[in-house]
């Protein structure tokens, strides 16, 4: 009997054990001095921008030593450690309810650990290319191509390129990074969508292609609006080109002829044979064959069909 209650007991140690993750370490001394100094934890949303939202807390020792046991979430998330709420001495990492973290004793709270965690390898490993990166004198187009191409060729988590991306709207440097490598994000939005990642963490994301897609519609269609306006508006002087050119050159062969021979030219384009003109013009048939013939020739055509061709519009 004594066995049994025994191994009952073990048993519930070990799913107690089980449903929760051990956070535990050391802080330095100088954050320890404080009587009653407590270290919280916090969930913290990959909007890094948010405010943290505190689920657990435990008091330090005298020796520095703290230790937290709460059950968190079986889905890998962002939570951050801080000291009696002051936020300048915390650490930000990710864990899931099956993981352990230990902060080892060092000269600086928080800044000596191991994560079983295999995210939060990786995030940490991000991290510090980010701050890399921040230290340079680059302009933006480089810097966002060098976090781009990072994320693209390293990362393998996607729930870290997340992150990466909300670090760039956080700088508010995600708009222009979208419209440099549109194709890039909405391969990563399609990866997330088939993701069981919740959707509400990206989409922001989904946001800003919706808009950078309309701007660029816009824009083409804003050009294309353009481009027709001035290919009508050159239609149109060509248009007027022409006809003043036309009208200049008629009216240049006009002035060549003289009026009798404008009353021939007039009367051939009515259709009339030359007996019809000399009857209708009071002259010898041999008078209008030479108007006809001087015509012919201001105008350089050979016959009636070409003189009409050339009035006809």
């Amino acid at each position: 009997m004594n066995k049994i209650l025994v191994f009952i007991f073990l048993t519930l140690i070990c799913i107690e054990a089980k449903a929760q993750t051990n956070i535990s370490g050391y802080i330095t001394s100088s954050d320890s001095l404080t009587d009653k100094q407590q270290v919280f934890l916090s969930t913290k949303n990959t909007n890094l921008s948010e405010e943290p939202n505190i689920i657990a807390s435990t008091q330090v020792d005298k020796n520095g030593f703290f230790n937290i046991n709460y059950e968190l979430s079986n889905e890998d998330k962002l939570y951050t450690l801080f000291i009696n709420n002051k936020k300048k001495v915390a650490k930000s990492f990710i864990l899931s309810n099956n993981d352990s973290l230990i902060f080892q004793k060092s000269d600086t709270s928080f800044s000596v650990y191991t994560n079983t965690n295999s995210i939060d390898k990786e995030w940490q490993k991000f991290k510090k290319f980010i701050e890399k990166q921040d230290a340079k004198s680059k302009n933006q187009t480089i810097y966002l191509n060098e976090i781009r191409n990072y994320a693209k060729d390293s990362l393998k988590i996607l729930a870290i390129k997340l992150i990466g991306v909300k670090e760039l709207k956080n700088k508010n440097l995600l708009e222009k990074d979208i419209s440099l490598n549109p194709k890039y994000y909405t391969s990563l939005l399609g990866e997330l969508k088939l993701s069981e990642i919740d959707a509400s963490e990206y989409d922001f994301l989904e946001k800003e292609l919706v808009f950078y897609h309309l701007k660029t519609t816009e824009n083409k269609y804003s050009i294309s609006k353009l481009i027709n306006f001035i290919l009508g508006f050159l239609l149109l002087i060509s248009a007027v080109y022409l006809f003043s050119l036309k009208m200049t050159k008629t009216k240049k062969e006009n002035q060549e002829l003289s009026k009798q021979e404008l009353n021939v030219k007039k009367l051939i384009l009515e259709g009339k044979s030359n007996k019809d003109i000399a009857d209708n013009l009071f002259i010898s048939l041999s008078t209008v064959k030479t108007h006809i013939t001087n015509i012919y020739n201001k105008l350089n055509v050979s016959n009636r069909a070409e003189l009409i061709a050339k009035f006809k519009n």
